[in-house]
């Protein structure tokens, strides 16, 4: 194959402005809109390895510095995701490599607190460098364009207790608790009590240390511990899981939700906010193989059908798609101001490999197909709900 020849095919029909320089000194010129891209391939071995496998071939080349990027990253990302590229089909080895790779990180009791740690337990210093204050690892809530992610994190967090329409010592359960942002708020602001739940030990340390910072350790407490170990007859008055889903796996939804149900008193409330595709599928493989092991992104059928199951009433469904664009994007611009802290703590390869994965997602919920579902849903048919979301956006949250 003449490689030069098969890149003019594949780059010629793109309209982003895109320059290749080539190993020997060549470059390839292709569209005339946006500003220019300039990737440099270092080696034509580097060029034929690409494919068939583009999207996680070209993103390990990046990681390993055998291809530099100058230009917006995410821009690039955009070309490979809609491109319409004819690369060649996967080998049967790479196919069956990603195969084993779905099946053994399945989140089994087994594999799930693996998985977990391979992401969560990086650790804490690693996070607070680009998550802002509260180190709030999922989608914020942006009431304007110009929010600071801060400012965008409370109110995620002010919006979730609304929605979940708190009272003075309700009791919550927050299944995938992260840092116990989301608790600690809830309890100090609208009374509640709460127990948060995670796998991951270093999330579990510092969100120990924040209660009891906060004055709030009769109130809220954290356990090291499987949503499917959560002791029979534990039940509350509201429930929430955010950015928890992802890291299930289809296969145990029904597991999932019934847990959801026997934790709910009845009519009770739970909120589910979890990034998602219109059709539901696992994540790409070069995101389970580095970033994020057994991840699974779900339909809104998917959710609304395993909810039903176990007698969980959907009724309300938000999509939040360009909130987590805009959250992405105030993340990798921190993250880009401590580059060289990370450089120094990781190395190179992991500082590339979180630019191409922040990057990548950023892309793929501007331009691509990923979204955010925020689903509210109900223990049994509850007729008292409000009729209109207008209590949401009446004036400020209500405290405690």
């Amino acid at each position: 194959m003449n490689i030069k020849y098969f890149l003019d095919r594949l780059f010629s029909p793109i309209k982003q402005r895109l320059v290749l320089q080539l190993w020997d000194g060549d470059s390839r010129h292709y569209g005339t809109d946006g500003n220019e891209i300039i990737v440099a391939i270092k080696s034509e071995a580097t060029a034929r390895d690409l494919f068939p496998n583009l999207p996680q071939r070209f993103a390990e080349a990046y990681m390993a510095g055998l291809i530099d990027i100058n230009g917006p990253l995410t821009e690039l990302v955009k070309i490979l995701i809609n491109g319409d590229f004819h690369c060649p089909s996967l080998s049967l080895r790479e196919k069956a490599f990603i195969a084993l790779m779905t099946l053994r990180q399945k989140n089994s009791i087994s594999r799930a607190a693996s998985n977990i740690v391979h992401h969560y337990d990086l650790g804490n210093e690693f996070f607070s460098l680009w998550l802002g204050k509260e180190m709030v690892y999922s989608c914020a809530y942006f009431k304007s364009h110009t929010d600071g992610i801060d400012a965008a994190q409370e109110q995620k967090f002010d919006h979730i207790c609304e929605k979940l329409q708190l009272r003075h010592d309700e009791t919550i359960l927050d299944i995938g608790c992260g840092w116990g942002g989301l608790l600690i708020h809830a309890c100090k602001k609208y009374g509640v009590k709460g127990f948060g739940i995670t796998l991951s030990p270093s999330q579990k340390a510092l969100t120990e240390e924040r209660i009891i910072s906060a004055g709030l350790r009769g109130r809220l407490r954290v356990e090291l511990m499987d949503y499917r170990k959560l002791p029979p007859g534990l039940v509350f008055d509201k429930l929430v899981s955010v950015g928890m889903l992802e890291h299930v796996g289809l296969a145990y939804y029904r597991d999932f939700f019934s847990q959801i149900s026997q934790c709910l008193k009845p009519n009770g409330l739970a909120l589910i906010q979890s990034i998602g595709r219109h059709i539901g599928a696992e994540a790409p493989p070069w995101i389970c193989k580095y970033i994020f092991p057994g991840m699974y992104l779900p339909s809104i059928g998917n959710i609304g059908d395993a909810a039903a199951t176990h007698g969980l009433y959907v009724s309300d469904v938000e999509v939040l798609r360009l909130h987590y664009a805009l959250t992405l994007e105030r993340w990798l611009a921190l993250f880009e101001e401590n580059a060289h802290k990370i450089d120094n703590m990781y190395g190179q390869a992991f500082t590339r490999m979180w630019r191409m994965y922040l990057s990548c997602c950023i892309a793929n919920f501007r331009y691509g197909n990923l979204t955010l579902w925020q689903v509210t849903m109900t223990q049994g048919l509850n007729n008292h709900l409000p009729l209109t979301r207008a209590f949401l956006y009446g004036g400020n949250a209500r405290p405690c």
